[in-house]
C-alpha cells in the first residue's frame, strides 16, 4: 500500500505516474505479485462494495470478468 498526495501532474518518470491514470483522490491501484496493475478505481464505496472490490482483487476474479459485471451479480 502506497499513500500520495495526488498532485496535478507527476513529474516525467515518477515511479506512480507509470501506474496511476486517475488525477482524482482516493484512488485505489491494485497489482499483482508482479507488480502488473490489475485494476485501478477511483472514490469511496459503501460497505458492499468495498467488500466485493477485495474479493474481486484477492480472489482474482479480474482474470475472467470485469469489476462492473462482477459488481451487478455480488449479494446484495
Amino acid at each position: 500500500m502506497v499513500e500520495a498526495n495526488i498532485p496535478t501532474s507527476y513529474p516525467e518518470g515518477h515511479e506512480l505516474r507509470k501506474i496511476v491514470s486517475i488525477r482524482y483522490t482516493p484512488v485505489f491501484v491494485f497489482l499483482d505479485a508482479n507488480g502488473k496493475k490489475v485494476l485501478e478505481t477511483h472514490g469511496f464505496r459503501n460497505a458492499r462494495e468495498a467488500k466485493a472490490l477485495h474479493e474481486f482483487v484477492t480472489k482474482q476474479h479480474y482474470a475472467r470478468t470485469s469489476l462492473q459485471e462482477f459488481l451487478a451479480k455480488y449479494p446484495k
